[in-house]
């Protein structure tokens, strides 16, 4: 039995992004031609309801399953296409997703997730999750701070596929989607050394086959040639944060081709690219008649692998500095409110004798101050302590798993 997949975050951000009627347009074409027979597709950045809902229209005859996945403020943006029926859902919202007050990155309001659809194929359930984790706007990881988010986000997915894909009834496993990380970061390391996932671009055996526009090197994003891409210093040629990983129950999976595609749309006379990222696309291979492999109940979770549990120790690392960071904005914010407290009941004047000017000046001043006092006293008291409390969660987890003290508070 034959399997085709595909991933691709669309970049389906309204009002940054660009073209994106037409760009969606574009996949519908290619996703009803006879060059985009897929079986399962996975869309990241679908943050609009109702593109979701004209694609799904647009394509219900061939790909006539599909789910979108409601989180957050403005919904994660991940839904899942099948020609296969899907027989459950599932989701988890991450715990960490950025920060309130960076509005303009919005993670903290789309609510990322790792989301699940169990589809049924000839008889064999495949779990196939589609996740997005918080993207890295500095590139630079002094400057990342939202490392260790992504950190804990990284174990949270790793914990979910754990719990959800152990049934003697799930075949195949299949993770795809936009992880913004990199085969060397530490979070794509966790994923892949505890889970013990299949990188598919790095073990398809036909390594020969691939997309012609985009060689085979198999980067997925920031690419140079990209006109939607906002070039930093630190760019180079560009960066592989999108995959699809796998693991079969009976190791009777092969991926037969797996290579980046959908970069520019061809024959567009406007020099139309797909998205910001670049597709990837799994062939796999299923041997129907290979024999069940008894599933041996799971009975420790501690981790045998030394270089694994070594990243695992650098993860907890990474995840206390955050913490402490937490720590010492609560201590600036605190003399931020001293600070403002001081300047409310200064330069204030005599409300008798002062001009109109300095009144206007003292009442925008003093409104300012109130505001700036809220917000102080909000992120002392709830914003810093919910997220110190997530980090220390994930934190405790990762001791357990490595047989170390593992309260912390």
């Amino acid at each position: 039995m034959k399997l085709r997949v595909l991933t691709l975050n669309v970049w389906g951000v309204h009002y940054v992004a660009k073209f994106i009627d037409k760009r969606i347009q574009a996949l519908i074409n290619h996703f009803i031609s006879p060059e985009g027979e897929y079986d399962i597709i996975g869309l990241q950045e679908v943050w609009s309801k109702k593109d979701y809902l004209y694609i799904r229209n647009q394509i219900k005859t061939i790909y006539p399953y599909s789910y979108y996945f409601l989180s957050g403020l403005i919904g994660s943006g991940c839904c899942i296409f099948s020609k296969h029926p899907i027989i459950g859902v599932y989701e988890h919202q991450y715990t960490l997703n950025g920060f309130p007050h960076k509005i303009q990155h919005g993670d903290y309001f789309a609510g990322k997730l790792i989301c699940l659809c169990k589809i049924l194929i000839n008889g064999h359930v495949i779990n196939v999750y589609n996740t997005h984790l918080h993207a890295n706007y500095h590139h630079v990881i002094p400057k990342d701070i939202y490392l260790g988010h992504r950190i804990c986000q990284a174990y949270e997915l790793i914990q979910f596929i754990e719990s959800t894909s152990s049934a003697d009834t799930t075949h195949l496993t299949i993770l795809l989607g936009d992880l913004n990380l990199t085969t060397s970061d530490l979070g794509f390391q966790l994923i892949r050394g505890i889970l013990q996932l299949n990188d598919s671009f790095l073990h398809r055996i036909n390594k020969d086959i691939f997309d012609p526009t985009l060689g085979n090197s198999g980067l997925t994003c920031d690419l140079l040639d990209n006109p939607y891409i906002v070039p930093y210093q630190l760019q180079g040629e560009g960066e592989r944060i999108d995959y699809i990983l796998y693991r079969a129950r009976n190791d009777n999976v092969k991926c037969l081709e797996a290579y980046p595609t959908l970069h520019k749309v061809p024959n567009d006379p406007d020099g139309l690219y797909y998205s910001d990222h670049t597709a990837i696309y799994a062939l796999f291979e299923i041997d129907e008649k290979a024999p069940e492999k008894k599933i041996t109940p799971l009975e420790d979770v501690e981790i045998t692998d030394e270089e694994t549990r070594e990243k695992l120790r650098s993860a907890c690392i990474i995840v206390e500095e955050s913490i402490q960071r937490i720590q010492r904005e609560r201590i600036f914010c605190a003399f931020g409110v001293f600070i403002l407290i001081f300047i409310l009941f200064s330069f204030n004047g005599n409300p008798l004798s002062n001009t109109y000017l300095y009144t206007i000046f003292t009442i925008f001043k003093n409104l300012i101050c109130i505001i700036g006092i809220a917000i102080c006293i909000w992120f002392i008291c709830l914003g810093k302590p919910v997220e110190r409390n997530a980090l220390s969660s994930i934190q405790n987890a990762m001791r357990l798993r490595l047989r170390v003290a593992h309260f912390s508070y």
